[in-house]
């Protein structure tokens, strides 16, 4: 779990530790506990950090118990898990879509805070590490699938520096994890690329979720009105105006209902409100994939 909750980006399931066990299971004797001295549980989950922020953790999805990993070796191996050295090859396709009738100003960038491995393509306008796309334009790139973490997040008057500061800038954040096909999470279908909206204020909580629904927490981390999309189908939209439907932190009035137990549709969860990482909520989260290489759309839509 990070140190600040911010907004995670491989909120998928945790996935099965299988690809790692071949490694721990050499030292299985370092285990976390006496309780997993007699072996590794296969059960097990790997919990990666949201937003780089915190360390790995072991969870059992039948318990919805997380176990902190306490030995060096071990931790290592997890940590190696969870943020994969970049790979080249296989690209993901995405189009970004501004329906605005003023220009937007598009970032993208990797969980350490740099520029993410995108190529610009037509109709966008490369400017400095982002992308300017024209009103009713549609911009076309490329995307390394690396499986690390990113955002893409977009301004009316500059391209953002830093898309994993969206937060902080109230700016609605498209948290992506674009994969190449060998990694557990696309299913042996292909490349794909995971994919949410998210409108976390920067130091909300689940506990302060349901405690006061994350007022004083910052604030809606949302400045324009956006919808995904995999292969022309939209998933997910996320609108205003602000209101207080949903607290005093402003949250966006037609993003979903944060308090449902289904996705995708408009009384559904559309945008991750507030983390989400206790159970039993992490069973019902805004998030999925496009799977087989198909092409991400992001579309930052008129209005409020």
């Amino acid at each position: 779990m990070p140190m600040r909750m911010g907004s995670g980006i491989d909120r998928r399931p945790g996935w099965p530790v299988a690809a790692a066990m071949c490694l721990l299971a050499g030292i299985a004797s370092l285990w976390l506990s006496p309780a997993f001295a007699t072996g590794i549980n296969p059960n097990l989950t790997l919990i990666c950090p949201s937003g780089g922020l915190g360390e790995p953790q072991l969870g059992d999805p039948k318990t919805g118990k997380t176990f902190a990993i306490t030995d060096p070796q071990i931790k290592a191996v997890a940590v190696k898990a969870c943020n994969p050295p970049i790979l080249g090859g296989a690209s993901g396709l995405v189009n970004i879509v501004n329906s605005r009738n003023v220009p937007i100003f598009v970032g993208f960038t990797t969980i350490d805070h740099n520029p993410g491995p995108i190529s610009w393509g037509n109709g966008c306008t490369k400017s400095g590490t982002g992308a300017i796309i024209a009103s009713g334009a549609t911009c076309i790139a490329n995307v390394t699938s690396n499986g690390v973490a990113s955002r893409f997040c977009a301004s009316l008057t500059q391209v953002p520096a830093d898309c994993f500061n969206a937060q902080v800038n109230h700016q609605t954040m498209v948290e992506t994890n674009f994969e190449p096909a060998s990694n557990p999470g696309c299913f042996n279908k292909g490349n794909c690329v995971w994919f949410d909206i998210s409108v976390i204020p920067s130091t909300c909580t689940d506990t302060l979720w349901k405690a006061n629904q994350c007022a004083g927490t910052g604030g809606a981390a949302y400045n324009l009105p956006v919808s995904v999309a995999c292969n022309g189908n939209t998933i997910y939209t996320c609108q205003g105006p602000a209101s207080t439907k949903y607290g005093t932190a402003n949250y966006p009035s037609m993003c979903g209902n944060p308090n449902a137990i289904c996705q995708g549709s408009a009384n559904c969860l559309n945008a991750y409100f507030y983390p989400m990482f206790d159970p039993p909520e992490n069973q019902y989260q805004p998030n999925t994939a496009c799977l087989s290489g198909q092409t991400l759309t992001v579309n930052f839509l008129a209005g409020q």
